[in-house]
Protein backbone atom coordinates (compact mmCIF):
# COMPACT_ATOMS: atom_id res chain seq x y z
CA UNK A 1 0.00 0.00 0.00
CA UNK A 2 1.15 3.55 -1.01
CA UNK A 3 2.24 6.02 1.44
CA UNK A 4 -0.48 8.84 2.06
CA UNK A 5 -3.65 6.82 2.16
CA UNK A 6 -5.51 6.90 4.36
CA UNK A 7 -9.11 5.83 5.13
CA UNK A 8 -9.93 6.94 8.81
CA UNK A 9 -9.42 9.99 10.30
CA UNK A 10 -9.55 11.25 14.32
CA UNK A 11 -11.27 14.71 14.74
CA UNK A 12 -12.33 16.53 17.85
CA UNK A 13 -15.02 19.21 18.14
CA UNK A 14 -14.18 22.60 19.09
CA UNK A 15 -14.80 23.33 22.57
CA UNK A 16 -16.20 26.43 24.33
CA UNK A 17 -12.91 26.90 26.30
CA UNK A 18 -11.09 27.67 23.18
CA UNK A 19 -12.58 31.04 22.63
CA UNK A 20 -11.88 31.88 25.94
CA UNK A 21 -8.04 30.96 25.96
CA UNK A 22 -7.41 31.27 22.07
CA UNK A 23 -6.97 35.01 20.67
CA UNK A 24 -5.81 35.50 17.09
CA UNK A 25 -2.79 37.54 15.97
CA UNK A 26 -4.24 40.69 15.81
CA UNK A 27 -6.02 40.43 19.36
CA UNK A 28 -9.85 39.84 17.77
CA UNK A 29 -11.96 37.70 19.98
CA UNK A 30 -13.08 34.52 17.66
CA UNK A 31 -16.71 34.19 16.50
CA UNK A 32 -16.92 30.31 17.78
CA UNK A 33 -19.46 29.67 15.90
CA UNK A 34 -17.97 30.48 12.64
CA UNK A 35 -14.82 28.71 13.42
CA UNK A 36 -17.35 25.33 14.19
CA UNK A 37 -18.87 25.66 10.73
CA UNK A 38 -15.16 26.19 9.10
CA UNK A 39 -14.30 22.96 10.84
CA UNK A 40 -17.64 21.03 9.63
CA UNK A 41 -16.81 22.44 5.66
CA UNK A 42 -13.03 20.50 6.81
CA UNK A 43 -14.91 17.04 7.80
CA UNK A 44 -16.49 17.68 4.74
CA UNK A 45 -13.98 17.94 2.66
CA UNK A 46 -12.43 14.82 4.11
CA UNK A 47 -15.18 12.50 3.71
CA UNK A 48 -15.25 13.75 -0.37
CA UNK A 49 -11.58 12.76 -0.12
CA UNK A 50 -12.34 9.16 1.01
CA UNK A 51 -12.10 9.85 4.07
CA UNK A 52 -14.28 7.81 7.62
CA UNK A 53 -14.57 10.18 10.42
CA UNK A 54 -14.14 9.45 13.77
CA UNK A 55 -15.15 12.08 15.91
CA UNK A 56 -14.65 13.03 19.30
CA UNK A 57 -17.06 14.63 22.00
CA UNK A 58 -14.69 18.20 22.78
CA UNK A 59 -13.48 18.42 26.24
CA UNK A 60 -14.11 21.56 27.81
CA UNK A 61 -10.87 20.80 30.26
CA UNK A 62 -8.64 20.59 26.91
CA UNK A 63 -8.94 23.96 24.95
CA UNK A 64 -6.60 22.90 22.08
CA UNK A 65 -8.00 19.23 21.92
CA UNK A 66 -9.69 20.06 18.61
CA UNK A 67 -5.51 19.96 17.18
CA UNK A 68 -5.89 15.94 17.52
CA UNK A 69 -2.11 15.33 15.47
CA UNK A 70 -0.48 16.11 17.76
CA UNK A 71 -1.31 13.36 20.27
CA UNK A 72 0.20 10.68 18.19
CA UNK A 73 2.04 9.68 15.49
CA UNK A 74 1.00 6.47 12.87
CA UNK A 75 2.56 5.87 9.89
CA UNK A 76 1.50 2.50 8.23
CA UNK A 77 0.62 0.17 10.79
CA UNK A 78 2.65 1.27 13.91
CA UNK A 79 1.48 4.16 16.12
CA UNK A 80 3.23 6.34 18.84
CA UNK A 81 1.36 7.82 21.68
CA UNK A 82 3.08 11.15 21.73
CA UNK A 83 3.25 13.56 25.43
CA UNK A 84 2.76 16.67 24.46
CA UNK A 85 5.24 19.60 24.66
CA UNK A 86 2.99 21.96 26.45
CA UNK A 87 1.94 20.60 29.81
CA UNK A 88 -2.02 22.17 29.52
CA UNK A 89 -2.17 19.17 26.63
CA UNK A 90 -0.70 16.07 27.83
CA UNK A 91 -4.05 14.79 29.55
CA UNK A 92 -5.57 14.65 26.04
CA UNK A 93 -3.95 11.42 24.90
CA UNK A 94 -5.60 9.64 27.12
CA UNK A 95 -8.85 9.48 24.81
CA UNK A 96 -6.62 9.28 21.63
CA UNK A 97 -4.89 6.22 23.26
CA UNK A 98 -8.19 4.63 23.68
CA UNK A 99 -9.86 4.69 19.98
CA UNK A 100 -6.94 3.62 18.26
CA UNK A 101 -6.32 1.04 21.00
CA UNK A 102 -10.06 -0.01 21.98
CA UNK A 103 -11.89 1.25 18.74
CA UNK A 104 -9.37 0.75 15.70
CA UNK A 105 -6.99 -2.23 17.53
CA UNK A 106 -3.85 -0.64 17.03
CA UNK A 107 -0.99 -2.14 19.21
CA UNK A 108 0.39 1.09 20.47
CA UNK A 109 3.59 2.26 21.45
CA UNK A 110 3.98 4.53 24.34
CA UNK A 111 7.41 6.61 25.05
CA UNK A 112 9.39 5.38 27.77
CA UNK A 113 12.00 8.47 29.00
CA UNK A 114 10.20 10.37 31.55
CA UNK A 115 11.93 13.73 30.21
CA UNK A 116 10.63 13.36 26.48
CA UNK A 117 8.42 15.65 24.72
CA UNK A 118 6.93 15.57 21.25
CA UNK A 119 4.03 16.95 19.84
CA UNK A 120 2.34 14.94 16.44
CA UNK A 121 2.76 18.16 14.66
CA UNK A 122 7.29 18.30 14.90
CA UNK A 123 6.89 14.58 12.65
CA UNK A 124 6.71 15.29 8.70
CA UNK A 125 6.58 11.85 7.10
CA UNK A 126 7.97 12.60 3.25
CA UNK A 127 7.15 8.81 2.63
CA UNK A 128 10.84 8.19 2.70
CA UNK A 129 11.86 9.46 5.72
CA UNK A 130 10.82 11.08 8.63
CA UNK A 131 11.74 14.75 9.86
CA UNK A 132 11.55 15.74 13.35
CA UNK A 133 11.53 19.32 14.51
CA UNK A 134 13.29 19.49 17.91
CA UNK A 135 11.93 23.26 19.07
CA UNK A 136 9.49 24.76 21.21
CA UNK A 137 7.31 21.53 21.79
CA UNK A 138 9.46 18.68 20.95
CA UNK A 139 12.88 17.57 22.37
CA UNK A 140 15.44 15.52 21.58
CA UNK A 141 14.37 13.00 23.97
CA UNK A 142 10.98 12.84 21.99
CA UNK A 143 13.11 12.73 18.30
CA UNK A 144 14.72 9.74 19.77
CA UNK A 145 11.44 8.09 20.58
CA UNK A 146 10.25 8.46 17.33
CA UNK A 147 13.49 6.40 15.72
CA UNK A 148 12.48 4.01 18.28
CA UNK A 149 9.35 3.98 17.38
CA UNK A 150 9.80 3.52 13.70
CA UNK A 151 12.99 1.80 12.91
CA UNK A 152 12.47 0.99 9.17
CA UNK A 153 12.73 4.56 8.11
CA UNK A 154 15.75 6.87 8.85
CA UNK A 155 14.46 9.60 11.66
CA UNK A 156 16.51 12.77 11.44
CA UNK A 157 16.35 15.69 14.22
CA UNK A 158 16.23 18.93 12.87
CA UNK A 159 16.97 22.31 15.26
CA UNK A 160 14.09 24.99 14.96
CA UNK A 161 14.13 26.31 18.28
CA UNK A 162 15.70 29.35 17.33
CA UNK A 163 13.36 30.47 14.36
CA UNK A 164 9.52 31.65 15.15
CA UNK A 165 8.52 28.33 14.06
CA UNK A 166 6.30 26.30 16.51
CA UNK A 167 5.91 23.28 14.49
CA UNK A 168 7.88 21.49 11.79
CA UNK A 169 5.04 21.01 9.43
CA UNK A 170 4.09 24.89 10.28
CA UNK A 171 7.59 25.55 8.08
CA UNK A 172 7.31 22.57 5.72
CA UNK A 173 4.97 19.94 4.58
CA UNK A 174 4.41 17.33 1.62
CA UNK A 175 2.02 17.83 -1.16
CA UNK A 176 2.99 14.95 -3.40
CA UNK A 177 4.88 12.26 -4.59
CA UNK A 178 8.45 13.42 -3.43
CA UNK A 179 7.75 16.91 -3.22
CA UNK A 180 7.29 19.47 -0.38
CA UNK A 181 6.15 22.99 0.11
CA UNK A 182 8.04 25.38 2.12
CA UNK A 183 5.78 28.71 3.66
CA UNK A 184 7.44 32.18 3.13
CA UNK A 185 9.16 33.65 5.80
CA UNK A 186 12.90 33.40 7.00
CA UNK A 187 11.97 30.70 9.82
CA UNK A 188 10.92 28.47 7.17
CA UNK A 189 13.47 28.87 4.76
CA UNK A 190 16.62 28.61 7.76
CA UNK A 191 14.86 25.42 8.58
CA UNK A 192 14.68 24.07 4.78
CA UNK A 193 18.34 24.75 4.33
CA UNK A 194 18.92 22.48 7.36
CA UNK A 195 16.55 19.68 6.21
CA UNK A 196 18.76 19.67 2.88
CA UNK A 197 21.66 19.33 4.50
CA UNK A 198 20.90 15.90 6.29
CA UNK A 199 18.20 14.71 3.89
CA UNK A 200 18.88 11.09 2.02
CA UNK A 201 16.21 11.60 -0.93
CA UNK A 202 15.73 14.48 -3.29
CA UNK A 203 13.00 15.95 -3.56
CA UNK A 204 11.03 18.93 -5.75
CA UNK A 205 10.61 21.94 -3.73
CA UNK A 206 7.18 24.76 -4.06
CA UNK A 207 8.50 27.59 -1.80
CA UNK A 208 5.43 29.80 -1.11
CA UNK A 209 5.30 33.28 -0.13
CA UNK A 210 2.22 33.34 2.87
CA UNK A 211 3.82 32.05 6.19
CA UNK A 212 0.67 30.02 6.37
CA UNK A 213 1.67 28.22 2.58
CA UNK A 214 2.91 24.97 4.00
CA UNK A 215 -0.44 24.50 6.02
CA UNK A 216 -2.06 21.69 4.09
CA UNK A 217 -2.90 17.84 3.69
CA UNK A 218 -2.17 15.18 1.12
CA UNK A 219 -4.12 12.24 1.36
CA UNK A 220 -5.45 9.75 -0.92
CA UNK A 221 -4.32 11.57 -4.52
CA UNK A 222 -5.77 14.86 -2.76
CA UNK A 223 -4.30 18.14 -1.42
CA UNK A 224 -6.41 19.90 1.40
CA UNK A 225 -5.09 23.46 1.34
CA UNK A 226 -6.21 27.24 2.79
CA UNK A 227 -8.50 29.89 0.64
CA UNK A 228 -7.09 32.10 -2.00
CA UNK A 229 -8.83 35.05 0.29
CA UNK A 230 -5.90 33.66 3.25
CA UNK A 231 -2.75 32.50 0.97
CA UNK A 232 -3.35 35.90 -1.11
CA UNK A 233 -2.59 36.01 -4.91
CA UNK A 234 0.59 35.24 -5.37
CA UNK A 235 0.68 31.98 -3.19
CA UNK A 236 -2.45 31.00 -4.54
CA UNK A 237 -1.12 30.94 -7.64
CA UNK A 238 2.03 29.31 -6.90
CA UNK A 239 -0.70 26.77 -6.16
CA UNK A 240 -1.38 26.20 -9.84
CA UNK A 241 2.36 24.62 -10.19
CA UNK A 242 1.13 21.75 -8.09
CA UNK A 243 0.45 18.97 -10.87
CA UNK A 244 -1.30 15.69 -10.97
CA UNK A 245 -3.66 16.42 -7.49
CA UNK A 246 -7.03 16.87 -7.11
CA UNK A 247 -6.89 20.16 -4.98
CA UNK A 248 -9.98 21.71 -2.19
CA UNK A 249 -10.30 24.80 -0.15
CA UNK A 250 -10.53 25.06 3.60
CA UNK A 251 -11.06 28.31 4.98
CA UNK A 252 -9.52 28.86 8.84
CA UNK A 253 -10.36 32.43 9.62
CA UNK A 254 -11.32 32.00 13.03
CA UNK A 255 -8.19 29.93 14.18
CA UNK A 256 -5.97 32.50 12.43
CA UNK A 257 -2.12 31.08 14.02
CA UNK A 258 -3.64 27.19 14.08
CA UNK A 259 -3.04 24.90 11.20
CA UNK A 260 -5.31 23.54 9.21
CA UNK A 261 -2.78 20.01 8.89
CA UNK A 262 -2.93 19.56 13.15
CA UNK A 263 -7.27 19.13 13.22
CA UNK A 264 -7.17 15.35 11.71
CA UNK A 265 -5.29 12.26 12.81
CA UNK A 266 -4.98 10.51 9.76
CA UNK A 267 -4.75 6.63 9.93
CA UNK A 268 -4.95 3.74 7.38
CA UNK A 269 -6.40 1.37 8.87
CA UNK A 270 -6.66 -2.21 7.06
CA UNK A 271 -8.66 -5.67 7.99
CA UNK A 272 -5.16 -7.62 8.79
CA UNK A 273 -2.69 -5.16 10.14
CA UNK A 274 0.67 -4.88 9.17
CA UNK A 275 3.56 -2.80 9.02
CA UNK A 276 3.30 -0.76 5.71
CA UNK A 277 6.86 0.65 4.01
CA UNK A 278 6.71 3.45 1.70
CA UNK A 279 6.16 2.13 -2.10
CA UNK A 280 7.62 5.42 -3.33
CA UNK A 281 10.76 5.56 -5.62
Amino acid sequence: MAAFHYNYAIVSRIPNSFKERAITKDNCQIDLEKARQEYKNLLSVLQSCDINLIELQEDEKYPDCCFVEDTAVVIGGTVLITRPGHPSRQGEVGEIRRVLKNDLSFNVIEMKVADAKLDGGDVLFTGKEIFVGVGKRTNEAGAGAVALAFIDYDVIPINIKDTEVLHLKDAVNVIGRNELVVAGGEGPKIIMKRMDCLKTYNYKILQMPSPIGADMLYLNGRLIHRTNEELAKESYGELQKVQGVERHEVALTQLKGCSLHRMPLLILKLKYQKHIISTLP
